[in-house]
């Protein structure tokens, strides 16, 4: 069964790239250009991993993955952070909130492939 990536990033073109390239791989990507649009489907749908942006309207990044590992239900699904912010300040704030990792805007696919290769937990 296909695993299922959820991108949440105010850039629609960047999502349209990560669902054709994700999409490629045979992943199934569900996309979110808000946060609170991000919460309302990791709540509602089934998802193996989200990709979230930190700059984002409304409901920060940050916020977002604060608030899915508070919630029961969400608490579990790893979050890397895909984002343009890099100081180690950036990443330190991002692992604090819950993520398990960063990669850096602008995304190269094939470090994204291999890192969620890693991350991705088999089933």
């Amino acid at each position: 069964m296909p695993k299922t990536i959820l991108v949440v990033d105010d850039d629609k073109g960047l999502i349209k790239m990560l669902e054709t390239g994700l999409g490629a791989k045979g992943y199934t990507v569900l996309a979110a250009n808000t946060g609170e649009g991000g919460l309302q489907i990791a709540q509602n749908k089934a998802v193996d991993l989200i990709l979230l942006d930190v700059i984002l309207p409304g409901v920060k990044g940050r916020q977002v993955c604060a608030t899915l590992k508070a919630n029961p239900a969400t608490k579990d699904i790893p979050v890397v952070f895909l984002t343009s912010k890099n100081s180690p300040d950036d990443v330190k704030a991002e692992l604090a909130a819950g993520a398990i990792a960063h990669i850096t805007k602008p995304v190269d696919l094939n470090e994204l492939f291999k890192k969620l290769e890693e991350v991705l937990p088999a089933k």
